[in-house]
């Protein structure tokens, strides 16, 4: 989908704007240098192309365009559980014709969906006794003592396939810091070029590099309007209404995660989504339960 046509005219606008800022040019040329520097460091592996975690989302897509702009070559490495809303493919093809030449791709795929992870896991660890940190059974809201198990199937088991063993493969990820304190925590901690698992033998040394780190939402967006990127049609479903001071909507994470609390969010699954909330509700009804009993005080 064409970004003109997914935008709303006043967020359109205020990213071509920023676009042409000297402060924005600014920030593009020093990330564009810095992904340079880090291909170039002598303790990147040089054998394998560094592999970006790609989602189709508006971050990863300016990851990779910067990485396209400094001249780099790279591996989009996508993960499919089943958990993005079906809109968020749509956009695939016009990505990778849009990429063009030196478009490279890996998928990997779990072998059950998201949801079903979830419900496996849960039954699970509640057959056998295991607790929330409030001593509640496990459930949608709080995986408990599965989290870990659930997070590995449904993505980390992926984490070092690529390169097929081979040490300090670097694995870029569009991660900013403005999206939660753990991203800004994590960069305020370790920067944006990270070396990890270096000195235990038991695990496979890797670098994390985080390109975007510092870039704000509307720097993303200014880069994706200058670009005129194609975008996920998840971006032009904005027709339900925000409370005031609310994140908006639309959102591109996995659709069932439980990380968006608020009621507004599962009217907008239900409006654009019908099919995967209603699959969400029978597996876990406590999600009913929860905004069932809220519109009920």
């Amino acid at each position: 989908m064409r970004i003109i046509d997914a935008l709303p005219p006043k967020r359109y606008a205020a990213a071509a704007a920023h676009a042409r800022s000297d402060q924005f040019k600014a920030l593009k040329a020093k990330t564009i240098a810095r992904v340079q520097q880090w291909y170039a460091d002598p303790r990147t592996n040089q054998n394998v192309l560094p592999g970006l975690w790609f989602g189709y989302g508006k971050d990863s897509m300016a990851g990779a365009i910067i990485l396209k702009t400094a001249g780099l070559d790279f591996c989009h490495l996508t993960i499919n559980n089943g958990g993005d809303l079906p809109q968020h493919w749509i956009v695939q093809p016009e990505w990778e014709a849009f990429f063009g030449e030196n478009f490279y791709y890996e998928e990997y795929e779990t072998d059950r969906t998201f949801t079903q992870i979830i419900r496996a896991y849960l039954d699970w660890g509640n057959l056998y006794g295991i607790r929330t940190k409030e001593d509640k059974a496990l459930n949608f809201w709080d995986w408990g003592g599965v989290t870990e198990s659930i997070t590995y199937e449904a993505i980390y088991q992926f984490d070092h396939l690529y390169g097929e063993g081979e040490k300090n493969v670097m694995y870029l990820w569009a991660n900013r810091q403005g999206e939660g304190q753990e991203r800004a925590f994590e960069i305020a901690r370790a920067g944006m070029f990270q070396f990890h698992d270096q000195d235990d033998e038991k695990m496979l040394p890797y670098i994390r590099a985080l390109p975007l780190g510092e870039w704000k939402d509307i720097d993303v967006w200014a880069l994706l309007v200058s670009e005129d990127s194609p975008i996920s049609p998840i971006y032009s479903m904005h027709q339900i209404p925000q409370k005031k001071g609310n994140k908006a909507f639309p959102r591109t994470l996995w659709y069932c995660t439980p990380e968006i609390l608020c009621s507004q969010y599962y009217k907008w699954l239900a409006f654009y989504a019908p099919v995967q909330l209603k699959e969400l509700c029978a597996l876990f009804p406590e999600i009913t339960t929860r905004f069932t009993a809220k519109s009920q005080k």
